[in-house]
């Protein structure tokens, strides 16, 4: 399973276990697809050839391991593209894999469904899954999802329209900030206290690369990541450190990606700004997200 997201390309080569996902290689690259798609509409040609790079050296290792079926994902930035299908079909069809452009509701269940292999059957759950392109907030329990919503919020999106300094500055933020507000009022405003009582959940890489520099990792532990807790005063915290700090500074943290170090401001922000709305007081970081739920639902014949 390769997710071509709008900040990174993933991949994710698994057995399944009695409908339990078995990793046996995941790998993540920052290849920006989203670059500049908010504004001009179409993708750049610059950021076509490194998404076709990294699927290049993705689709040696799906030859080496044998996997089969091999499915190409796409998501917000693709969705966004008018050029974004035919992008997604051409590649998939270079290399020999299935393909899927997933809507935002599809994106949003997916990601509960993988998240869920790491929650107690009877949890009744608030997700977050920040991304590049969009975020997307999912209710659900006892194995079925009662609410699901993809947002166009996403880091990638949010820095190209509204950070222009370096470190970012009080006003961005602000202003930022209201737009997020103004968003989730709108969207998904009549369920703000649908998720009361439930147990937040963050997934994506804003909220695992938070869960590492607020553990103070040197490098990158995925078993450490995975169930780590952030509260709201940890999350904000993070964010005024993070925001204070030029891009440059913050490459300095171990544990920070380079394409990454840009546009962790604003998805602290977008986490920030959802624990407020749904009033939830802290958020578990899952590793488990829609690359595991596509898989399970691949390897189930249902996508």
């Amino acid at each position: 399973m390769i997710d071509t997201g709008t900040n990174s390309t993933r991949l994710l080569v698994a057995e399944m276990d009695d409908g339990g996902v078995v990793e046996l290689e995941r790998r993540t690259t920052i290849t920006r697809l989203g670059e500049g798609v908010d504004s001009g509409g179409s993708l750049h040609q610059d950021a076509r050839e490194r998404v076709r790079a990294c699927v290049e050296g993705y689709a040696r290792l799906v030859r080496e391991y044998g996997a089969a079926p091999a499915m190409l994902l796409a998501t917000s930035s693709v969705r966004d593209a008018s050029d974004g299908e035919q992008f997604l079909k051409g590649l998939a069809a270079e290399f020999g894999f299935g393909w899927r452009l997933l809507s935002g509701d599809e994106e949003a269940r997916l990601s509960f469904r993988g998240a869920a292999m790491g929650f107690d059957p009877d949890d009744r759950v608030l997700l977050f899954d920040v991304g590049g392109g969009s975020t997307e907030v999912v209710l659900g329990g006892a194995g079925s999802v009662s609410f699901a919503r993809s947002l166009n919020l996403g880091c990638v999106r949010l820095t190209e329209r509204f950070f222009r300094s370096d470190p970012v500055g009080r006003e961005e933020l602000d202003r930022a900030g209201d737009y997020i507000n103004e968003m989730m009022s709108r969207e998904i405003g009549r369920q703000r206290h649908a998720g009361s009582g439930a147990k937040s959940v963050a997934v994506a890489g804003t909220a695992s690369t938070l869960a590492a520099i607020d553990l103070g990792l040197s490098e990158y532990d995925r078993k450490r990541v995975h169930g780590h807790v952030i509260t709201t005063d940890g999350l904000t915290r993070l964010l005024a450190r993070l925001a204070a700090m030029s891009t440059a500074e913050r490459l300095k943290i171990g544990v920070m990606e380079e394409g990454r170090a840009d546009v962790i401001v604003a998805g602290a922000l977008i986490l920030d700004r959802l624990l407020s709305f749904t009033g939830s007081g802290s958020f578990s970081v899952s590793e488990l997200d829609i690359l595991d739920g596509a898989a399970a639902e691949l390897a189930a014949g249902r996508l």
